[in-house]
């Protein structure tokens, strides 16, 4: 089951779905405006549905928890839909300035599993989504210049390129990441391979004020090598929600 599914563990806490907003910054030097995004993402309890569509197959619907535990952005999923991969849990826990620690039990497997290497870029549930772009990634781990401005969906972006200080030891050869230096959102982040060809495309489509923050919607991630997409939507979110610390816990996973 598990090799059918390619599965894999790598949203950070998730990042990609949630964005806080926050007043108009000043000039900053490229990685100061990376890291303050990174900062500003919403330091609040998360409860939300999410429905990913992959290339091929049905639509999964994942049940996310997240909240701040000990310092600590605390991630925890579980896939209801469809049938056949219900039972499906991942957990991630992210340490700042450091690699996260990343779970995933299946349903008949006794154990929870902790994944590193490779698998971290295995398809996560079968979409053009690594494990690795579930979470943020070290932001010291990277040198960053401007190359750019642009504009994307009415909002101005600043584009900065992020450069990995050990390339053998990262997925991707490099990022070009579009930031709003108003809101500090990441509206998009374009991934070239080892080789420095364009490998993937993340993009955003909708992003909405839910409880005074700015929560993406709705997003995308291309693969430009096989001409593949995948869809991650947020259908249901709640903020400030009583979720227990044991939710977090490879312990929670097995039980």
């Amino acid at each position: 089951m598990l090799k059918n599914m390619k599965l894999a563990a790598a949203l950070a806490v998730l990042p990609a779905f949630l964005t806080l907003a926050a007043p108009a910054i000043g000039e900053d030097d490229a990685g100061t405006l990376v890291k303050k995004a990174v900062d500003n993402l919403p330091k609040v309890p998360v409860q939300a549905t999410l429905k990913l569509t992959p290339p091929l197959g049905d639509p999964r619907e994942v049940k996310l928890n997240s909240k701040m535990v000990e310092g600590r952005r605390a991630s925890y999923l579980e896939v209801t839909q469809p049938e056949a991969l219900q039972g499906i849990r991942f957990l991630f826990l992210e340490k700042p300035g450091a690699e996260s620690e990343q779970y995933m039990k299946i349903a008949m497997a006794p154990n929870a599993v902790k994944v590193s290497g490779q698998v971290r870029r295995n398809p996560f549930l079968e979409s053009t989504f690594y494990v690795s772009d579930m979470v943020e990634p070290i932001v010291s781990n990277y040198t960053y210049e401007f190359v750019g401005d642009g504009g994307i969906g009415g909002r101005a972006v600043k584009q900065v390129k992020a450069t990995p200080k050990n390339p053998a030891d990262e997925i991707y050869g490099s990022m070009l990441i579009s930031i709003d230096p108003k809101d500090l959102i990441v509206l998009k982040r374009e991934f070239s391979d080892k080789d420095g060809k364009p490998f993937k495309e993340w993009s955003v489509d909708v992003v909405e004020e839910v409880d005074g923050i700015l929560t993406i919607r709705d997003q995308r991630m291309k693969n430009l090598k096989d001409n593949t997409e995948s869809r991650l939507e947020t259908v249901e979110i709640e903020y400030n929600g009583n979720i227990p610390d044991t939710t977090f816990s490879p312990a929670h996973l097995r039980r």
